[in-house]
């Protein structure tokens, strides 16, 4: 896959806001239009069983046979800046690929909120009174191991999910409308940058995504009501220059612009976008700027992911039963489309994190908020035909003793209820990336993708 600089240069900036390349975007639609909800179906790799981690010997993850995994970045360990990596992982992204030397680089978040930054270093500090940020990890994808990890934004609020752009960059979003935060970030391959990106609009920011082709940000709200917003720069590209703010608005759409209870699959909205004039929020809120010009609302929408020409984003309890909606927004037609509705909390529970994956599904990570109906946090398949698989499981178990033989600093405890983020793939897409959020365990899998849609 990465043969010169110049092609892997070019082709991991396009690939990266694509998710790895994935065909949702052109043939996913003629597929859910035949379904009246999802069904969860037997995994096309296999059941899954507890796996061995390569680096601490530790079952942290159950997985399908024949794939592997190699954890990192623990919180409490000591990164190569000398700095003990922060707790709360969350949304991650693969911003930057080294040339020819196979390693690339991923931006990974914390969602720390309201304390003492996790480090305190001018140049990448934004305020002294927040405990999220951001690192760096750089994996070898020849050697398939992970080689270090290193400080770079701090004393930011609840740093949930962002988004990767195709500038090489990764857009990271305060979850928070606490005094002083509630803002946008930009961080790249070696830094992030502390001044805040007010133009984005100041709101519980989740994720988000960039249109390659027109440079637009995509941003889901992490509240409800919440909107869905559509940023466009002065200057394509650099998002400091400032630009405009939108929500979403659907005609014709739900009684009294309400999407949280739908669940008719393949239901399909015309749209058009209401201004934000006043992104800041000074007299009132983003959301309820864009409600009283008739946009859509929605219940706390979280992940989002583009593919090749549309993005993709979810509800986390959105849905006749609450347990999650994945929507599909075609920029050319300027149509929204409700893709899938989980039935039950079996077939998907609380979605929060998601990608687009290379071979053709979404990959979407539970968060129930300890309101799970099953024994542990997973990772979720989505197939093109709306069906959902178990891909993988949350297995963390730790005692005094495990964590000795690991040489961890985190506390004991059955962790098996706490969600997965941050899930993205390697250029070459033989490589899946994700998080526990807590105890805070970084983890590259990889495996037999070819059986299967992820």
């Amino acid at each position: 896959m990465i043969e010169n600089n110049e092609f892997d240069r070019r082709t991991f900036l396009r690939r990266g806001a694509m998710g790895a390349g994935a065909v949702w975007a052109a043939s996913f639609g003629p597929f859910m239009a035949r379904r009246a909800e999802g069904a969860a179906i037997a995994s096309p790799y296999g059941p899954i069983a507890p796996t061995v981690d390569e680096v601490t010997g530790l079952m942290l993850l159950s997985l399908p046979a024949g794939f592997r995994y190699r954890s990192y970045s623990w919180t409490g360990d000591v990164m190569a800046d000398d700095v003990r990596c922060p707790n709360l992982h969350d949304g991650m992204a693969v911003v930057d690929a080294q040339g020819n030397s196979g390693r690339i680089i991923l931006v990974r978040n914390h969602e720390g909120g309201g304390g003492t930054p996790y480090l305190n270093k001018p140049s990448i500090t934004y305020r002294n009174d927040a405990a999220g940020g951001t690192t760096n990890l750089i994996f070898n994808l020849r050697t398939g191991e992970w080689e270090k990890d290193w400080s770079t934004l701090a004393g930011t609020n609840r740093n949930c999910a962002g988004g990767v752009t195709p500038w090489g960059t990764w857009i990271t979003g305060e979850e928070t409308t606490d005094a002083g935060h509630g803002w946008s970030f930009e961080v790249d391959a070696q830094k992030g940058d502390p001044t805040p990106l007010t133009a984005l609009g100041r709101f519980s920011h989740e994720a988000m995504m960039v249109d390659h082709n027109t440079g637009y940000v995509y941003e889901t709200e992490d509240a409800t009501p919440s909107g869905f917003y559509r940023f466009i720069p002065n200057v394509k590209g650099d998002l400091k220059h400032g630009g405009r703010l939108y929500m979403l608005k659907a005609l014709q759409g739900p009684a009294q612009d309400d999407f949280g209870p739908l669940g008719t699959i393949g239901q399909t909205w015309n749209c058009q976008w209401v201004p934000i004039n006043d992104p800041e929020a000074k007299t009132t809120s983003c959301v309820q700027q864009g409600i009283a010009q008739g946009g859509a609302k929605f219940r706390r929408l979280e992940g989002c992911w583009w593919g090749t020409t549309k993005g993709y984003f979810l509800s986390t309890n959105g849905g006749p039963v609450s347990e999650g909606q994945v929507f599909e927004y075609d920029p050319f037609n300027e149509t929204l489309k409700l893709i899938y509705a989980s039935p039950t909390a079996n077939d998907l529970d609380n979605p929060d994190n998601m990608t687009v994956t290379p071979r053709g599904g979404l990959l979407l990570c539970e968060d129930a908020a300890g309101g799970t109906n099953i024994a542990a946090e997973r990772m979720v398949g989505l197939t093109l035909d709306g069906n959902t698989f178990t891909f993988c499981e949350n297995n963390v178990e730790l005692t005094a003793n495990l964590i000795a033989i690991a040489g961890k600093t985190v506390a004991p405890g059955n962790y098996r209820s706490q969600e997965f983020a941050g899930a993205c793939y390697s250029p070459d897409g033989k490589w899946l990336f994700a998080n526990i959020q807590t105890p805070g365990i970084t983890f590259a899998i990889t495996g037999p993708w070819g059986s299967g849609p992820l």
